[in-house]
């Protein structure tokens, strides 16, 4: 299998690092002009091989370089960029959800170079005004989202990222501002894109009926077609949040409106056929109105998040193909970040997604109860990391395993080697994927 990276990653890679090299070059020249800058380049190469079938189920190079000069005293700017290469079989990822401003400047099913950031901001002591390609990461709790839904995420892993969510960024503008012990933050995305899936057919592609509409798409060929994302207002998302000290801790209230990052299934009905189904996917607008507060407690730090989705609209079971609804939806989470005894770090969170069920059938339960453990410890001087992570849902009793070593060679040089277990039943969220278990090698090296 590990000829299977085949004799195109030459020529796909050179075709990818010239470009990325004489983009870089002409960003790097500007920034020498500037008064202060900096550069980070960092190449990362993860391999996975499949528990069952002991093939390689991922092969992946991505190299990222972030560049941030300072104009002057309030003026400065960041330019991300990434550029990737994956086998056949493993994908990048769809972006057929992308807005046309957003896509990747190359693409094609193996590689993919793309701007992730690029903003101007302005800073003062007060205020600071920032305008590009950018994130808006609202939330306290660590990984799961319940008022972090402002932007969309790359899912083509599902959660299996070292950030979570890993979001992707969208043109927009953002302002904030404190005034007296208040602090304001709006932010405006003016680009439609919403979440990346994995490709058809790709390791992670969701399965389970709760994310098909109901289809068994398992045995059935799948073709897909997409509401066009635009850079308008119509498909744009605005927030605010406001935040201010609440006794020893910190409470946000915060509200935004934009589409859905979640797809809703419809089946044109002339474009049904006995061989093939046809699927589009749309991205209704809803609102979301939340809150959230984080304490200190001597050695432990709680977190907790409520949010409000008055017109959430889902598929349900019905004898229509893939009819919606609007309904209510309520989310909330309660977190722990705990300095346990013998330097152990552990983290512990439990969210609640609950949808009103009325007058009709959901696709899933109409309460989900998802928990998340990690425990870790450094050794060896900080440059051995031991780490164990469960994912899973408590009332669908499906989840993932994950362990993980990761040892620091240098300050550049970083090696890593873990477990993805998932286990439960083949229709729930975790467990759609249980026979994708794997493990996993990843190598970076940072300059």
């Amino acid at each position: 299998m590990l000829g299977a990276l085949s004799s195109d990653f030459g020529k796909h890679f050179v075709k990818l690092s010239l470009l990325l090299v004489a983009f870089a070059f002409f960003w790097l020249k500007a920034a020498h002009a500037a008064s202060d800058s900096s550069t980070i380049v960092a190449f990362d190469y993860r391999l996975g091989i499949d528990f069952k079938s002991q093939d390689i189920s991922l092969s992946r190079l991505t190299v990222n370089t972030q560049t941030e000069v300072k104009l002057n005293h309030s003026w400065s700017a960041q330019l991300d960029l990434r550029a990737e290469f994956a086998e056949d079989d493993v994908g990048l990822g769809s972006t057929f959800h992308y807005a046309k401003l957003n896509r990747p400047l190359v693409e094609n099913k193996n590689t993919r170079f793309e701007i992730d950031r690029a903003f101007l901001q302005w800073r003062s002591r007060a205020h600071s005004f920032t305008l590009g390609k950018q994130v808006t990461p609202w939330g306290v709790l660590d990984g799961i989202q319940i008022t972090d839904r402002f932007d969309p995420v790359r899912r083509r892993d599902f959660v299996f990222t070292d950030v979570r969510p890993d979001r992707l960024a969208r043109w927009g503008g953002r302002w904030r501002n404190k005034i007296g012990g208040f602090s304001l933050d709006a932010s405006l995305a003016f680009d439609g894109t919403v979440s990346q899936q994995a490709e058809i057919g790709a390791q992670f592609f969701n399965t389970s009926p709760r994310f098909t509409g109901g289809l068994d798409i398992t045995n059935i060929p799948l073709t897909i077609s997409s509401q066009r994302r635009n850079s308008t207002l119509q498909q744009s998302t605005f927030g605010l949040r406001i935040s201010h000290s609440l006794g020893d801790g910190d409470l946000s209230l915060l509200s935004f409106r934009g589409p859905d990052t979640d797809p809703i299934i419809s089946m044109p009905a002339d474009l049904a056929t006995s061989h093939t189904v046809n699927v589009s996917l749309s991205f209704p607008r809803r609102s979301l109105f939340g809150a959230s507060y984080d304490i200190t407690l001597g050695e432990t730090v709680v977190r907790g998040e409520v949010a409000y989705i008055p017109d959430q609209t889902v598929n349900i079971i019905s004898s229509i193909p893939l009819q919606t609804v609007s309904t209510r939806r309520l989310l909330a989470g309660l977190g722990i970040d705990w300095n346990a005894p013998a330097q152990w770090f552990v983290n512990a969170q439990v969210a609640i997604d609950y949808l009103d069920q009325q007058s009709f059938t959901l696709l899933r339960p109409n309460m989900d109860a998802i928990m998340t453990v990690r425990a870790q410890r450094l050794f060896s001087n900080g440059r051995l990391l031991l780490k164990g992570e469960l994912l899973g849902s408590l009332n669908q009793q499906d989840g993932v395993l994950r362990p993980e070593f990761a040892f620091e060679y240098s300050d550049q040089l970083k090696l890593r080697a873990g477990l993805d277990y998932l286990f439960g039943n083949i229709n729930g969220q975790f467990g759609q994927f249980k026979d994708n278990s794997r493990v996993w090698i990843a190598a970076s090296y940072t300059f």
